[in-house]
């Protein structure tokens, strides 16, 4: 399996959070709300990922018991999402893992004739690439010999006109999962994991690209999105058509396809064929060396959470930062090292109005797609409306306590006027 998660400064223990802060000015503020509301309560993580270790390595063992392919070519276990990041918030239940799914052809492109690849990667829209077959993985079948046996699921992704679906990729790998499931033991007909004498049930569901596991016990539940994924080298990066350039100190050797259908798509094909590009190793180096970054990340999502803004993704957040960090790399350096939180903080809060009053927020690999482009305008103007109140409290350096009531659900703030 991939990596552990690593402790960062995303934790905090219960010891931590002060029995009566001295809050005397913002950054004291955002320090105290971080360690109360946001950071992840150390001993709480430890439990939530004791029972995912335990729960995913019978699964992910099960899952190759099922299936030869499986077995083979489930290749490497990662983790993604916040939790990779360090900037998941408040607590740790929610993971997401991706599973890179090999398949018996080379990767790489033919540089003789680039069409006639193993496979060819089609860009289709900002973000989505289409992943057409070429003469080996169509070969799969009269090629493979003994193990064609195995190597025949990768043929049945394919559609009649030779592109490999990302539906039936996402078929295959749920039954996978399925008849893994089927092989615990079960309690009161759902399958059962106990973790120090405790039994966890499992049950599942489906959304987007991920099918998900939920694990609950008495007072306890973790969903964990299982994300099956293609990797490409870098040296296939689109770059030249309309995506930037991986930037040298963010290459990882290789970036992912992950099986989410284009809602853009004109057709139910593109919609079926449709692969999301996804590069979160690449992403995760870009906030390496910006110190305080992450935390005013995780500030930002706690806003949106408490100001109800459901439309404005973690990813959209995480997306404006990169775009800052890009900025700053040449037109001040010291940036992230030199401002403190409450600088940061209106700094970030002021650019994710920008974003509001211009309707756009530019993917970074590839700014012609706009990914709040769905968001209709009532919303648009809720959402800009919520944040400019904020920018003005934040205009007045002797109103700073009135920042808690827009980073806390009016429940969290009625608590914690006893300290204000």
């Amino acid at each position: 399996m991939g990596s552990s998660i690593s402790q960062s400064s995303s934790w905090a223990s219960q010891s931590d959070v002060p029995v009566r802060p001295a809050i005397g000015n913002l950054n004291s503020l955002l320090a105290d709300i971080h360690v109360r509301y946001i950071a992840l309560k150390r001993e709480d993580f430890q439990l939530h990922y004791r029972v995912f270790d335990e729960v995913f390595r019978k699964l992910h063992q099960n899952m190759k018991a099922v299936d030869k392919y499986y077995e083979r070519y489930a290749s490497n276990v990662q983790f993604a999402g916040s939790h990779y990041d360090r900037l998941r918030i408040r607590k740790p239940d929610e993971f997401d893992m991706d599973i890179v799914i090999g398949v018996p052809v080379n990767m790489h492109t033919d540089p003789n004739n680039p069409e006639e690849s193993d496979i060819v990667i089609e860009p289709k829209w900002p973000g989505f690439v289409q992943l057409r077959a070429g003469t080996q993985y169509q070969k799969i079948l009269v090629r493979d010999g003994q193990d064609c046996q195995i190597n025949r699921k990768a043929h049945e992704w394919m559609d009649d006109k030779k592109y490999i679906l990302r539906s039936k990729f996402t078929d295959w790998f749920k039954s996978v999962g399925n008849r893994g499931l089927n092989k615990f033991e079960t309690l009161n007909d759902l399958p059962v994991c106990y973790v120090d004498g405790t039994p966890y049930t499992i049950r599942t569901t489906s959304s987007g690209p991920a099918w998900t596991i939920v694990i609950e016990s008495r007072g306890f539940r973790l969903d964990v999105d299982l994300v099956p994924a293609l990797k490409f080298p870098e040296n296939r990066w689109l770059e030249g058509r309309a995506y930037r350039p991986i930037p040298v100190e963010c290459r990882r050797e290789y970036w992912m396809v992950v099986p989410k259908p284009n809602k853009s798509g004109q057709t139910p094909q593109d919609e079926q064929r449709s692969w999301r590009i996804a590069l979160q190793d690449q992403e995760k180096q870009l906030l390496n060396n910006t110190y305080q970054l992450r935390q005013v990340i995780r500030l930002l999502k706690k806003l949106r959470d408490a100001q109800g803004m459901n439309g404005i993704a973690s990813y959209y957040i995480k997306t404006l930062f990169f775009w800052e960090v890009l900025e700053k790399k040449t037109s001040d350096p010291t940036f992230w090292k030199r401002n403190d939180i409450a600088t940061l903080f209106k700094h970030m809060v002021q650019k994710f109005y920008d974003a509001l009053v211009k309707g756009n927020i530019p993917y970074f690999w590839n700014k012609n797609h706009n990914m709040i482009e769905n968001l209709n305008s009532n919303t648009l103007n809720e959402y800009k409306r919520k944040i400019n109140s904020l920018l003005i409290v934040l205009q007045n350096p002797s109103d700073y306590k009135s920042v808690a009531r827009y980073l806390l659900t009016p429940e969290e703030y009625q608590a914690y006027q006893t300290f204000l």
